[in-house]
């Protein structure tokens, strides 16, 4: 697995963020984010960033999607079987490896961009909405 980078220059630290503009509520309730369930995790070493492969099951409706995510932070084991927040109508992304990434996993990010994982509660079905 990669080591993961340390941005020393905190460029996400909160204090360093600038307001976005205003898009109204209308944007926000087009973004379809559901729970799902971290199935397979893969290296992902021809990434620039260290990243794995991660496959995700979205529930009945949405099944099972693909997604590159730099989360390295988190080793394979730790995310095998853990829910997670993705946005799922963003489009499929053709990475230049040529790997379609097709969901946002959510995260919050440290100061130096290391992604930490929203986190549900116990009991959330694959394919809840998140609101």
């Amino acid at each position: 697995m990669s080591q993961h980078i340390i941005d020393s220059s905190e460029p996400y630290h909160p204090e360093k963020l600038d307001k976005k503009e205003y898009v109204g509520a209308a944007a926000y309730f087009e973004l379809d984010m559901r729970a799902g369930v971290v199935l397979e995790v893969e290296e992902f070493p021809e990434m620039r960033k260290p990243s794995y492969k991660i496959q995700v099951d979205f529930g009945p409706v949405i099944g099972r999607l693909w997604s590159s995510a730099q989360i390295t932070n988190y080793s394979r084991a730790q995310l095998i079987g853990r829910t997670v927040v993705g946005a799922v109508n963003l489009g499929d992304k053709t990475l230049p490896t040529g790997f379609i990434s097709q969901f946002l996993v959510l995260g919050a990010l440290d100061p130096d961009g290391t992604v930490r994982l929203l986190e549900l509660p116990d009991g959330v079905l694959s394919g809840s909405m998140v609101a």
